[in-house]
């Protein structure tokens, strides 16, 4: 698949990693691939979450359902550009409800803003009415486990799974489990996956050359099973909630349209005028049994 795209930027920084300008490749991310990235301790590392402006931090409801007093790391791990935050607000999506993964989105405001660097820079998001086809390359990042506790020094990895039709995913868990606000990434053979500790990090594709993230980590059954895509929140579905959160220096949505024909027009940007579903286990990631 191919980027079919005329793309206007209202925020010109969004991203567009300083440091990650090739084809991605292999399992550990090299510091800066992914500057977005946050992660969310309490004493130690649990989720992930995704830097989307200056001051905010997009991540799963899930992850902080049961956490109310959370530090945000960015770039952590054995990157020394890393900075941390404490979060000063926290807004989980209304509908979200403990027992179903629907709504599965929260809102996390850092303590103070963060300054860009070549090492920290913010994702853009799906905007509505996005359309990430059956096949569609994407990418998750984070510090969950790879079949055992990622071990020292706890670098971040990155994995390539391919997009999965709702429909074809719905058929994987039996039944109706899959709605709207959700987008299923895996292979059919397995193998290739998020898991515990990568819940609330971003998914992300790139078209005009810009990463937009289409999804945040959710659940699934158990880890890279065969016939099981990992589920993530549809964050194209949340764009008008985002921004009536977010009322200042809005995050960059930009609409991902996937199509067989290489096409990318991309206009003179515009500058910033801103700068019954289980509970997850200890608030981490899904593992759903029928």
């Amino acid at each position: 698949y191919f980027a079919l795209c005329t793309c206007f930027f209202l925020l010109t920084l969004c991203g567009q990693p300083a440091l990650n300008n090739r084809i991605v490749g292999g399992e550990e991310a090299p510091p800066g691939s992914w500057p977005w990235q946050v992660s969310l301790h309490t004493s130690a590392h649990f989720c992930g979450g995704s830097l989307i402006n200056d001051q905010w931090v997009l991540t799963a409801a899930h992850c902080i359902f049961c956490h109310r007093t959370l530090i945000i790391f960015i770039q952590e791990g054995s990157n020394p550009n890393e900075v941390v935050r404490k979060v000063a607000q926290i807004v989980s999506h209304p509908d979200y409800n403990s027992r179903t993964p629907n709504n599965d989105i929260a809102l996390l405001k850092l303590s103070k803003p963060v300054s860009f660097t070549s090492y920290i820079s913010p994702v853009c998001l799906a905007a509505s009415k996005s359309i990430f086809s059956s096949g569609v390359n994407t990418w998750i990042t984070g510090w969950g486990t790879i079949g055992i506790p990622l071990p020292s020094p706890q670098n971040l990895m990155e994995v390539e799974v391919p997009i999965v039709e709702n429909s074809q995913c719905n058929s994987s868990y039996g039944g109706n489990i899959i709605t709207d606000n959700m987008i299923c990434a895996g292979l059919q053979e397995g193998g290739k996956d998020s898991c515990q500790g990568d819940s609330g990090g971003p998914m992300v594709s790139k078209q005009c050359g810009r990463w937009i993230q289409a999804g945040i980590v959710s659940f699934g059954r158990g880890c890279a099973q065969p016939n099981f895509p990992g589920v993530y929140t549809r964050v194209s579905q949340y764009e008008s909630w985002i921004n009536g959160v977010i009322n200042t220096n809005q995050p960059g949505f930009i609409s991902f349209k996937s199509s067989w024909t290489a096409s990318c027009t991309i206009p003179p940007t515009t500058p910033p005028t801103t700068p019954a579903i289980p509970t997850a286990p200890e608030c981490e990631y899904y593992f759903f049994s029928p």
